[in-house]
C-alpha cells in the first residue's frame, strides 16, 4: 500500500512541478487585451482593469523577463488613467526597487512625483520625490521637466501665468 501512495504522491509532485503559468499564453491575452482597446475610441473601465491585472500578472510570474518592467510601467500608466493613484504609486515605485538600472526606472520615479504633484496634490510629498528623481537622475529626459515642476510646486495656472507674463514683459 506504500508503494501505490508513493507513485501517486510522485505523478502530483512531477505534475505540480510541470504546471505552471503559461508565459506565451498570458503574453497573447495582454496582447488581445490590448488590441480590443486600441479598437475603442472610449476603453471601458473594466477593459482598462482587466489590461492591468494582466500585465501586474505576467510581471509578477516573470520578474526577470525583459518585458516585464515595460509591462509594469503599462499598468502604472493605466493605473493613473483609472485614477487608481495609490496603485499607481505602488507600481512606479516597484518598478524603481526592482529594475534601478533601466529607463523605466528613471521614468517611474518622475511619474510618481508628477502623480504625487498633479494627480494628488500632495506638494509635501512631491517635493522630496523630484529631489530625488534629480540627484539619481540628473540627465535624464525629463530632468528639466523634473525642475520646472519643483520650482512651480503648488501654483495654480493662474499664477504661472502672471508670472510668465511679467517675465515676457521688456524691462
Amino acid at each position: 500500500m506504500t508503494r501505490p501512495f508513493f507513485m501517486l504522491f510522485t505523478v502530483v509532485f512531477l505534475a505540480s512541478c510541470q504546471s505552471g503559468p503559461d508565459k506565451a499564453a498570458m503574453a497573447q491575452n495582454i496582447k488581445a487585451i490590448q488590441s480590443e482597446i486600441a479598437k475603442d475610441a472610449q476603453p471601458s473601465p473594466e477593459k482598462l482593469v482587466s489590461l492591468q491585472n494582466s500585465l501586474l500578472l505576467y510581471a509578477d510570474a516573470f520578474p526577470a523577463d525583459s518585458t516585464s518592467v515595460s509591462y509594469l510601467a503599462k499598468a502604472g500608466e493605466t493605473a493613473r488613467l483609472l485614477q487608481q493613484h495609490d496603485k499607481a504609486l505602488e507600481i512606479f515605485d516597484k518598478i524603481s526597487k526592482t529594475y534601478p538600472n533601466t529607463k523605466s526606472a528613471a521614468a517611474a520615479m518622475f511619474m510618481k512625483a508628477f502623480t504625487l504633484d498633479n494627480d494628488l496634490k500632495k506638494f509635501d510629498e512631491a517635493k522630496p520625490a523630484y529631489e530625488a528623481f534629480l540627484k539619481q537622475y540628473p540627465n535624464d529626459e525629463f530632468a528639466d521637466d523634473a525642475q520646472f515642476l519643483l520650482k512651480n510646486l503648488g501654483k495654480s495656472p493662474e499664477e504661472l501665468i502672471k508670472e510668465f507674463e511679467k517675465n515676457a514683459q521688456p524691462e
